[in-house]
């Protein structure tokens, strides 16, 4: 049965190699997401007005003009698509408009009061 050998490698080479590890170990560390995050914003003098739809398309009328419902293009293409305004952010007045207990879109116009404007302009 012949003795199987196995290459014995320097003091230099062994130590480049660990370096090389701990540099490569190091680096995945740093990284690593750090799953907490924390963004602060503090908004003077915000107005939130509840209101039924009728009200909510009136609001948006006297403040832009524009209708709350348009029809427009779906995706592209030249079937039509109803948009329905749902709730604004009235940045003029610092004043949200959205519907009564409807989180998603009272949400929404809140991230405006917060980031600005973060639509296309249509």
């Amino acid at each position: 049965m012949p003795i199987q050998t196995f290459p014995v490698y320097s003091p230099i080479s062994r130590f480049s190699a660990f370096l090389v590890g701990l540099l490569l170990m190091v680096g995945f560390v740093g990284c690593a997401a750090n799953p907490q995050y924390r963004e602060e914003h503090e908004i003077q003098d915000l107005r939130v007005v509840f209101v039924d739809q009728q009200t909510l398309h009136e609001e948006w009328k006297t403040r832009t003009g524009r209708d709350g419902v348009e029809i427009m293009p779906f995706h592209g293409t030249n079937m039509p698509a109803v948009k329905t305004l749902k709730g604004f952010f009235d940045f003029a007045s610092n004043t949200l408009y959205c519907p009564k207990w409807n989180f998603s879109v009272c949400g929404h116009e809140l991230h405006h009061a917060v980031l600005g404007q973060f639509h296309a302009l249509d």
